[in-house]
């Protein structure tokens, strides 16, 4: 099953005021967009970790399913992919996205941010 997820700074949108996650499952008619008031270098995880507890607390949607998450942050890919950071204050977080690797058995892949549906004017 795919999933997508996707975020978007204060910076980058001027007529709100917050930090926005989304993710979108299309498969299961799933979206999801939230206000986040977290720093914007951490952003995308939030985001990524929005999406996996969403996955956590509802097994039955989930069951028996190979699960392939998507982005358009290549770092954030990356990082997932080696187990590495560059900044410290990401530790965390990666932490919690491997945690949830070793749980959910998923795989996270890059897709280009027009092919992302989380990024999509349709999910605000």
């Amino acid at each position: 099953m795919d999933l997508y997820f996707a975020s978007l700074a204060a910076s980058e949108h001027e007529y709100r005021p917050n930090n926005i996650v989304t993710f979108s499952i299309p498969d299961i008619g799933v979206k999801f967009k939230a206000p986040f008031t977290i720093e914007d270098y951490a952003l995308d995880y939030a985001a990524l970790l929005t999406l996996l507890e969403f996955v956590e607390i509802n097994p039955q949607l989930f069951a028996n399913r190979a699960l392939e998450l998507y982005t358009h942050n290549p770092d954030l890919v990356r990082q997932i992919h080696t187990c590495t950071i560059e900044r410290a204050e990401l530790a965390p977080f990666l932490h919690k996205a491997l945690e949830y690797r070793a749980k959910l058995h998923y795989s996270i892949n890059f897709v280009a941010r027009p092919d992302n549906p989380a990024q999509r004017p349709e999910i605000d």
